[in-house]
């Protein structure tokens, strides 16, 4: 009966070792894949500010109100891609 017991133990704290094990490793997965997206994300606002601006350059006679948001939105853009936080363009 003691054999059963100790087994039963065993097999319980394997399950909880390898549920802990699970839970370490997901959060691990997903802070790699947090810094992952934020990389592509300050990446891809380092690469629109430039379009953004030529853009705006662009229509800056026929849609003077456009030309000024287009270069509000790369500004914000540089700006938040320098700091390394993603721009929210509300």
């Amino acid at each position: 009966m003691t054999t059963l017991t100790h087994a039963s133990r065993m097999f319980i704290a394997r399950r909880q070792r390898a549920a802990s094990l699970r839970q370490v490793w997901g959060q691990r997965a997903m802070h790699v894949a947090k810094a992952i997206w934020q990389a592509l994300e300050e990446a891809g606002q380092r690469r629109a500010a430039p379009y953004l601006l030529h853009e705006a350059t662009r229509h800056e006679r026929s849609d003077p109100a456009l030309a000024a948001e287009l270069r509000r939105l790369a500004r914000h853009a540089s700006t938040h891609a320098q700091a390394g936080t993603p721009a929210r363009a509300d």
